[in-house]
């Protein structure tokens, strides 16, 4: 062992020393200003110091933590060698080590008890911790996301040296700990950071990172139509398909997978809305038992209109997804579904239509005609996809432009769409927005009839291996 390494491994030490000092100093201030983070039922006998010290005294205690640092030629990273400290700390499963996990529970806002407890049972407690309310500034309203309010939000926790972090409250209902207990089994804690009560309404709300990019249809709805490029696309695809994967080797379905449901934060793309996601081997029996179909037109799949619902049935919703990516197709209401004013005999003319892109690579159009395939026997899997496309996005160029005729076809089908919608509007009035909804089995629309592509009828894996893969 030469002198470099030596040296390294005493760098290592001496740093793992300083955090180690760091937490439990953390701890100690904890306990000396619970009410500051929302926790006085875990220390009901300490006395209070008042809320308007605080600043100072976390001012104090970053000063000696930085100084302590210098002291010993170690670099201090805010991040890691603060903020992460501190929420590690903070969180439910640090909380539960020092005074148990039930203390920790009774401790807690009557309105999250029954979660926080499920989130011990579902093992997400080392992600997860309790935000008080003073935390939160400057709320605005952002949109729904299953019938649920989202909020844009400010957060400055007590020990937040720096500028505010922007995040998103999302209000919660029942539905909350299936939510809680999905993103714990397919690993979202990168999105869902923990619990709070909003002191005006009482409302439980999910505290969440805010999507700095918007979603996926924000996304396809942006012109000029930069991100028209074959590996970016391939990329998102991997990206999405993994995520499903993931879910579906929990054994578990979404039931509710459109563009508005995935989020791009940081360059990457979360599948998001896991409130509605049901065991794969229980999701037809729901459907049977309730008579209701709760997506959004058309990423319904045909079978779920006869009360089936499997893996295959979110693929089929993400090959919707794999068509817009190319087609920038953006649905309008299913209004213009259910009213049929338009002449069903002449689906080719139909808004809702999907039909082959021109100017697309064969193995591209192959693989959504494949996840749209009418059977659901013939369809990809999740997996499947990843390790069909996984080769061919490692072998693409760094950037490969798609031609021209993409763009024709793109800027006809929104032209094409804004006419109709302008006729639509005269004759029925304001539409709304295409959003999820609540279906019953007899009264869902088809969109079968409007898929218009020459399905291959075999399995995906014959079809995927009998073709040649031209990538210029």
């Amino acid at each position: 062992m030469d002198d470099n390494e030596i040296a390294s491994m005493y760098l290592q030490t001496l740093s793992e020393e300083l955090a180690q000092r760091t937490k439990v100093t953390i701890q100690e201030f904890i306990a000396h200003h619970p009410a500051a983070f929302g926790l006085d039922g875990l220390y009901p006998t300490q006395p209070l110091s008042p809320l308007p010290d605080i600043a100072k005294d976390v001012h104090l205690l970053y000063q000696s933590t930085t100084q302590m640092y210098q002291e010993n030629q170690v670099y201090f990273d805010h991040t890691w060698h603060w903020s992460l400290l501190w929420r590690q700390q903070l969180s439910m499963k640090a909380l539960a080590e020092n005074h148990g996990s039930e203390a920790v529970i009774q401790a807690s806002h009557p309105r999250v008890k029954t979660a926080i407890r499920h989130i011990f049972h579902e093992r997400l407690d080392p992600y997860i911790q309790w935000f008080p309310w003073s935390w939160f500034a400057n709320m605005i309203f952002i949109g729904a996301g299953g019938f649920s309010a989202v909020y844009a939000v400010d957060m400055l926790p007590t020990f937040e040296t720096l500028s505010p972090t922007k995040m998103a409250l999302k209000v919660v209902d029942d539905k909350v700990l299936n939510e809680i207990s999905v993103e714990s089994k397919v690993f979202a804690p990168l999105l869902f950071h923990g619990l709070t009560v909003c002191e005006s309404t009482g409302d439980v709300m999910m505290v969440m990172k805010l999507s700095n990019d918007g979603n996926l249809e924000d996304h396809m709805q942006q012109l000029p139509l930069g991100d028209l490029d074959l590996k970016t696309i391939t990329g998102t695809i991997l990206r999405l398909a993994q995520n499903l994967a993931d879910l579906h080797r929990c054994s578990l379905n979404h039931h509710n997978i459109h563009p508005r449901n995935i989020v791009c934060t940081d360059s990457d793309y979360f599948l998001v809305d896991y409130r509605y996601a049901t065991p794969a081997n229980e999701s037809s029996s729901v459907i049977a038992l309730t008579k209701a179909i709760y997506g959004r037109l058309p990423y319904i799949a045909p079978e779920v209109r006869k009360g089936q619902y499997t893996h295959k049935s979110d693929i089929y919703s993400l090959g919707i997804i794999i068509w817009q990516l190319v087609s920038k197709v953006i649905f309008p209401s299913p209004d213009v579904l259910m009213d049929g004013l338009e002449d069903p005999a002449h689906p080719e003319s139909h808004v809702y239509r999907i039909d082959l892109v021109p100017g697309i690579p064969a193995w591209f159009s192959n693989l959504y005609i494949a996840c749209l395939e009418p059977l659901q026997q013939h369809r990809p899997g999740a997996q499947e996809i990843c390790d069909a496309l996984q080769p061919i996005h490692d072998r693409l160029a760094y950037s490969v432009p798609l031609p021209r005729a993409v763009t024709d076809y793109i800027l006809a089908r929104r032209a094409e769409v804004a006419s109709y919608l302008r006729t639509y509007a005269k004759v029925k009035g304001l539409v709304s927005a295409s959003t999820t909804r609540l279906f019953s089995t007899n009264n869902v629309p088809s969109t079968l009839p409007l898929v218009l592509l020459p399905y291959n009828k075999l399995a995906f894996s014959v079809i995927w291996n009998h073709q040649p893969v031209n990538l210029s």
